[in-house]
């Protein structure tokens, strides 16, 4: 007497006795590879890696500025008027095409008078914070949140997150390690006002402006030009790690692309359309 052969099928409520890792030959028959293909330009690929060049630039601006003030090589005074005076012209900028300015402008001068006489009042308590901890930890600690900041940024995505809160907060933390050793509370007071600007205010305007190659390019260029100054080994530095992550890996990007190989078939999850 011949017995019956078993026909298998995808359904995962019934038992046909054979066992439940059992496939045949039409399992692999829905297989599908790169049907999602991510189609990126060089340019796409270069803007974005322009992203993280200005941030690197904006982070390498920040502790020359602090070079500077902990060096006496300039003064607070300058630092801050020439920072209140990029933070306006930014200002403008950002907020040139929106609608009711003058509301807008009220509010935002209330949080600037906050911000300056609360920042001015606690700078001195800022200069005893940290006197029992040794300078070199406090370097390291601000050259960790500092890396912190750059891993976490958000590079140009629109969306809100816990990694751009983390980025903002990073900063701001390596921000205030640097301001404790400086000379005196109204050195901490002009280094944490231009810390805000850079990386609290800068991007938002940032978000707001095209050509992110051109202003990557001018922001690397004057940073090396002030760089060079400092370290001459740290320019060079700077230069390369400029050039690797602004050229180099989105050209690796858009290369590897094609050996990229993702599939999709009956095991991936449902999705509602």
């Amino acid at each position: 007497m011949r017995m019956k052969s078993t026909t298998w099928r995808k359904n995962l409520y019934e038992n046909h006795g054979l066992p439940d890792n059992y496939t045949d030959y039409t399992f692999l028959e829905e297989l599908r590879k790169n049907i999602k293909p991510n189609n990126v330009t060089a340019k796409e690929a270069i803007t974005l890696g322009a992203s993280i060049s200005i941030q690197l630039s904006v982070v390498i601006l920040f502790v020359i500025v602090f070079v500077w003030l902990n060096n006496q090589w300039t003064t607070p005074n300058i630092i801050f008027m020439s920072s209140s005076i990029l933070t306006m012209v930014g200002y403008f900028l950002y907020t040139v095409n929106m609608p009711d300015m003058s509301d807008r402008l009220s509010k935002d001068l209330q949080t600037v008078l906050i911000f300056v006489a609360f920042g001015y009042i606690l700078s001195p308590v800022l200069k005893t914070l940290t006197d029992t901890v040794s300078t070199d930890t406090i370097y390291a600690m601000a050259i960790f949140m500092f890396f912190v900041h750059l891993i976490f940024s958000k590079y140009g995505s629109p969306q809100e997150s816990l990694s751009d809160s983390l980025s903002i907060t990073s900063s701001i933390f390596g921000s205030l390690m640097l301001a404790s050793r400086l000379a005196s509370p109204l050195h901490a007071f002009s280094l944490l006002t231009v810390a805000v600007q850079c990386f609290v205010l800068l991007p938002f305007l940032l978000s707001q402006l095209d050509h992110k190659v051109v202003i990557a390019i001018s922001l690397a260029v004057g940073t090396t030009y002030l760089l060079v100054e400092i370290s001459s080994i740290l320019c060079i530095v700077f230069v390369g790690v400029t050039i690797f992550v602004h050229i180099v890996c989105p050209l690796w990007y858009i290369r590897w692309q094609k050996f990229k190989e993702n599939i999709y078939g009956p095991w991936d999850e449902a999705v509602i359309s």
